[in-house]
């Protein structure tokens, strides 16, 4: 019976206390309340002084245990900083270094040159600066600017040796290169085996060659003279170096000697297929193939296709040797008895197909 009254008692007091708006004077404690809560705040609280085992045992489970009882004790405070007197009049003594001479020169404008005519005047005199050494004690008010040395005088004649004009300019040196060929038997440096300058792009429509070379000698130092120099691509120097050896070898076995000059009939040249009008562009005009029509051995003999390619010794021999070393350098070989257009001379090329006539 008591908790249920209890409990409505209870249950009326929290509805009227929801029912208060904000602003509603708060409902004092009963003096009961008041009177400990003021008995509480009156009696000061005793000071924290942990236990030493307990504050051994915290330390070791952290892995503080050398930690400094500073911890428990509080943090001391530092001492005051002693006020030193005269500290600041100490710096007053110190001398300011002397005030920069007054030269009267405007380092904005040129520096005056000696003797030099003051504008407005007849004739007037500008003292010079005294002379001073490196080394020496540079004296108040001397322009230590006027002796910083001068660029270096550019080499007199040097524009002399390079023109505008291209027929001007000296021709460049011929050039060695070494290549490593990207046709068969790849793999093998060719290093310095052609002599060669580059020559400029070649651009007339089909007729073009975007590198073409101006091929000179082939072989070691030279040995092998083209007689006239080839204009050809770098895939024919390629091969003809490759192939220089291969004919020295023939020679040496046929004749007994080495070749020292080639004849070139023809390399670079923007003409159809067998010089016929009209017909599909030939290697020639690609810088990709070359005519031979004969060799000059070391002895001063001239071997030709034409007049010893169907005779009998050593030199018909020769030929027929060196030309099935044509035929394993090159794509397409052309020579007497082929279409009758290559009587007098082997042609040789890197076109896209295989050919040995």
């Amino acid at each position: 019976m008591r908790v249920g009254v209890a409990c409505v008692l209870l249950a009326l007091f929290c509805g009227s206390a929801a029912a208060e708006t904000a602003d509603a004077p708060l409902v004092p404690l009963p003096d009961y309340f008041q009177k400990s809560f003021d008995a509480a705040a009156a009696r000061p609280l005793k000071p924290f002084t942990p236990k030493p085992r307990l504050m051994k045992a915290i330390k070791a489970s952290i892995g503080l245990d050398d930690l400094p009882e500073i911890i428990t004790r509080g943090v001391p405070t530092p001492p005051e900083r002693p006020d030193l007197p005269g500290t600041v009049a100490a710096y007053a003594d110190t001398p300011l270094p002397p005030e920069r001479p007054d030269t009267g020169i405007d380092m904005a404008q040129p520096a005056p040159q000696p003797n030099a005519q003051p504008e407005g005047q007849a004739s007037a005199t500008v003292p010079t600066q005294p002379e001073v050494r490196p080394g020496s004690v540079i004296p108040p008010g001397t322009l230590t600017h006027a002796f910083v040395p001068l660029p270096v005088r550019r080499p007199g004649g040097i524009d002399d040796r390079m023109s505008l004009d291209p027929g001007a300019n000296p021709p460049q040196p011929e050039t060695k290169v070494a290549m490593l060929g990207a046709f068969p038997g790849a793999g093998i440096a060719i290093n310095n085996l052609a002599r060669m300058t580059p020559e400029a792009a070649i651009a007339k429509g089909a007729c073009s060659v975007p590198q073409p070379y101006r091929l000179m000698a082939l072989g070691p130092s030279s040995r092998t003279t083209l007689e006239p120099a080839a204009t050809v691509d770098s895939a024919m120097v390629g091969g003809l170096v490759r192939w220089e050896a291969g004919m020295q070898a023939a020679a040496r076995k046929e004749l007994g000697e080495s070749v020292v000059a080639i004849r070139v009939a023809a390399s670079y040249d923007c003409r159809g297929m067998n010089n016929i009008k009209g017909a599909k562009l030939s290697e020639h005009a690609h810088g990709n193939a070359i005519d031979i029509s004969g060799y000059i051995t070391a002895s001063g003999k001239e071997i030709t296709v034409k007049k010893d390619f169907y005779g009998k010794g050593a030199d018909a021999a020769f030929l027929k040797d060196v030309h099935g070393v044509t035929c394993d350098v090159f794509q397409v070989v052309l020579g007497p008895g082929s279409d009758g257009y290559h009587e007098d001379h082997f042609h040789m090329d890197m076109g896209h197909w295989k050919a040995c006539r």
